[in-house]
């Protein structure tokens, strides 16, 4: 398994929880087509740890500005912070050899948590 597909298999995952969760799955009902959205945000995910991306962009990201209009509250951050880690985890588990990066990805995961704080006055 590449590093790539380790990344998509765990934002994969994340979303299969997060939509259907009962905090937070009202916020994914504005997204239309999980087949493209997965793949950007796998891709965001890859820049952010490997520095470049394994697909095409054809937009740049705007994760602050995007996520401002909806009102994310404190609590949903935290819990999309914990089933995020639980995807991070259990992918982890099944591909121990990515530990380093799984490592690196809950660092980058503490670094958001603090930007959006920030920026969404949390």
């Amino acid at each position: 398994m590449t590093e790539s597909e380790w990344i998509f298999n765990v934002v994969d995952s994340f979303y299969q929880k997060a939509k259907v969760d009962v905090l937070i799955g009202y916020h994914f009902w504005i997204i239309n087509d999980f087949d493209t959205h997965i793949p950007r945000i796998a891709s965001f995910w890859e820049i952010q740890l490997l520095g470049t991306s394994s697909r095409s962009l054809e937009k740049p990201f705007n994760v602050v500005g995007l996520h401002l209009p909806m009102g994310i509250k404190r609590g949903e951050l935290g819990r999309w912070l914990v089933l995020f880690r639980q995807s991070l985890q259990k992918e982890t588990q099944k591909h121990p050899e990515m530990e380093k990066l799984a490592v690196l990805w809950d660092e980058r995961l503490t670094f958001f948590e603090g930007v959006f704080l920030r920026f969404l006055g949390l």
